[in-house]
């Protein structure tokens, strides 16, 4: 009997051991107080993902319209999270007809090189932080002074999507292009007004 009682009281022992508890009836002595100063984690910089086309507006800035039907539109997507978002590459700028589809030759070709640029400016990965605007441009023709051919189609709506979403986003434009139609990347940096 008294072999029983030893393998049970081992046996629980072993099984609190094992769980991360002390061994009952025995008392370990308290040590003495330390003082320790609280360590804390590092503090890291927050990792910014990709934009959410949830988290993402977009106003157009400005349409300038020069001598032969040339217009160089800008607008600028603005990061209404909390947190900060990246965007790398093109928006996808589409010109719609009266039923909503994309028109012949209305899906705008991607640019390293606009009109008014100096260099070359290919897509790089761009952060915006809550609150604040990244921007692309729109190039294309309407035909202007000297134009003899039919008259360019109009198109009343755009879609633009931002690069790597899938949110499309409609917007009002009277837009009559008679050619291809260009867009830049997206850039960052203060938006030009």
């Amino acid at each position: 009997m008294r072999r029983i009682v030893f393998l049970l009281r081992l046996m629980a022992a072993a099984s609190c051991v094992a769980m991360g508890q002390s061994v009952p009836n025995r008392s370990i002595a308290p040590s003495a107080p330390t003082t320790s100063s609280r360590i804390e984690p590092p503090r890291l910089p927050l990792a910014s993902g990709q934009c959410r086309g949830a988290d993402l507006s977009v106003r157009q800035v400005y349409d300038n319209a020069a001598m032969g039907g040339e217009h160089l539109m800008l607008y600028a997507w603005r990061n209404n999270s909390s947190m900060p978002c990246t965007l790398k590459g093109y928006p996808r700028y589409e010109l719609l007809d009266k039923l909503g589809a994309v028109r012949p030759r209305g899906r705008a070709i991607n640019s390293k090189q606009l009109p008014g640029d100096e260099a070359l400016m290919p897509a790089q990965l761009m952060t915006i932080a809550p609150g604040t605007e990244a921007w692309f441009r729109v190039h294309y023709n309407s035909g202007g002074a000297g134009y003899l051919g039919k008259p360019c189609p109009v198109s009343r709506k755009v879609k633009i999507v931002a690069p790597g979403t899938a949110r499309a986003f409609m917007v009002k434009e009277d837009i009559s292009s008679c050619g291809k139609v260009e867009v830049s990347a997206v850039r960052s940096g203060p938006v030009p007004e």
